[in-house]
Formats: C-alpha cells, structure tokens, sequence
C-alpha cells in the first residue's frame, strides 16, 4: 500500500501528492527494508502510477553479481538507461533494467546535476541485515553530504518510511553474532571483506555484508508512506549547519511515517496476507486498509 503526503502533513492513499519532476532533480530518501528488495517496488510503483523514471542507487554487490561495472547510461551515470535499449550480451540484473546505479559519490552528483529523479538508502547494508530488535530504526551516517550535493542542485527532497519487510522474517542470529559460530565465523568474515564497501570513505571492513541468520514466514502487507517534500531551495550547500538541519528534517520525517503505520495498522482489516489473497483473488481488487482519518489522527 502506498501513501503520499501533502505540504500540510496529511496523508494520502496513493501517490497524486508528490511532487512533479517539473524543473529540478527530485531525490528520494528512505530507510532500507530487510532482504533489501524494496527498491524494485518502490521504483516500478513510481513508473507505474506516476510515469516517473526513478534511478535506485544499488549498492556496489548488485553490479559484482552481474559482473557490471556500473558505469555508463544517461549523463555518464552508472547502470541502465532508461532511453538506451539494453543489450542481450551479458547478466543484467532486474534492478539495472529499472535503472538502477551504482551508489558512488560521482554517480549521485550526476543524477543531481542532470535534474534527474533518484532513490537513496542512507542506512544501507546496516539497514538491510539489522538485527532482532532493530526493525524500524534509522542506521544513518553522520555525514550530510547527500543534503549538501542535492541543495546545490536546488533538488526537492521527498522522505519515504517503507515497512513490511521486517515482519516477514524470523532472526534468530544477528550478523555479528554470525562472526562468533565456530567454524563458519571465519570463513563469513572473510567473505565480508572481500565485498566492495559502499562507502567510498570506509574499508571494506569497516562495512558488515553479512546477513542474519533469518528464517521466512508468511509475507506480510507492505506499507509505503512519502513523507511530505521539503525544498533545498535557499539551502546554501556551504552552510553546513543549514544542511545538518535539513539532514535531522529528513529523518525525523521518515520515524514519522514508521510511528504512524505502526499505530494503525493493527486496524488493516487485511493485515493478515492469506486473507487478504483470498479477497484480493475473489474480488480482482487491491484490498483496502484502515482509513486515512485514523493514518491522520495525531495532526
């Protein structure tokens, strides 16, 4: 289910208040769910009801799988284009034929400077392989330079707060726990090291691509709420503290959108995903949610 919000804090069913990508480059903001697979549906959900064209910024390994180098498309911009046809010659993963890009600094700066549309995971692989009591919370960087370079491209930034994915799956190990087990511990910690770090300013090390030890359960309802869009214009890029601000906005407009669904959705009548196949089957419709004046009832 997706949600948007108005420029007073209302939300919305579905998608009709973000922003248009009119004049300058639109960057959207998120947390990343579990597994990491949000961001094909984030994406297809955007150019499917809004025709929107949105480059994911994928962490280095996707390109490794493919055995890409993440380099080229629009703008010199790593990763598929989205007006370049795509050869047959050579793996392609699914995310680069949504237009998916390498996360580097160079690649983020040329979506920017090229009024592009963009989606951001600050938290990364922190996010992506969190622990048993970690679901829902933010794994940020310090660093605000994602604010910086999109306020000097007077970009608009839309915060999105996506949750599901934690629900979906039962830890019973967390990452760095794995490194402990006798006899596999060692040979995970060396496997982590060899993936490239996403973090052009950190070793690869320093970065845990290691997952939990995790088992699946019956998938649960997928909720998708953009926080309401905040404008870099008038942001100096060089006024770190101005920057800093807006960084503290974006989060706490993205805690606001967990805090929000994790109040009402206990009241999804179709919570409950067998269930809800089972309408969804016999009624050839999407099954509805709670209702938006219990989604707006803390405004």
């Amino acid at each position: 289910i997706f949600f948007s919000t108005d420029e007073d804090g209302k939300r919305h069913k579905g998608l009709h208040f973000l922003p248009k990508q009119d004049e300058g480059p639109l960057l959207f903001v998120a947390n990343h769910q579990f597994g990491g697979l949000d961001l094909g549906m984030v994406i297809s959900q955007l150019l499917e009801e809004c025709n929107l064209p949105v480059r994911g910024m994928a962490h280095p390994v996707v390109f490794q799988a493919g055995n890409q180098t993440g380099q080229g498309g629009i703008g010199d911009v790593g990763g598929a284009s989205y007006d370049t046809p795509l050869t047959p010659s050579g793996p392609i993963s699914t995310f680069q034929r949504f237009g998916a890009v390498m996360v580097t600094p160079r690649n983020y700066y040329r979506l920017m400077q090229t009024k592009q549309a963009a989606l951001l995971f600050p938290g990364g692989v922190r996010e992506v392989f969190h622990g048993k009591d970690e679901a829902y919370q933010l794994f940020w960087p310090n660093s605000t330079d994602f604010v910086r370079t999109a306020a000097r491209f007077n970009a608009t930034i839309v915060p999105l707060s996506a949750l599901g994915a934690a629900d979906s799956v039962n830890i019973y190990v967390d990452a760095p726990d794995v490194l402990k087990l006798p006899f596999i511990g060692e040979r995970v910690k060396e496997q982590s090291r060899n993936v490239v770090s996403a973090r052009f300013n950190r070793e690869n090390e320093d970065e845990l691509f290691t997952p939990p030890v995790a088992i699946p359960t019956i998938p649960a309802r997928n909720y998708f709420v953009f926080g309401k869009s905040m404008s870099t214009v008038g942001v100096d890029h060089k006024d770190l503290e101005a920057c800093a601000t807006l960084y503290r906005e974006v989060k706490v407009e993205v805690e606001r959108g967990f805090e929000d669904v994790l109040r009402v959705r206990d009241n999804d009548p179709f919570k409950d995903t067998i269930k809800r196949i089972a309408y969804e089957k016999a009624t050839q419709k999407k099954a509805p949610t709670f209702s938006m004046q219990e989604l707006n009832e803390n405004l």
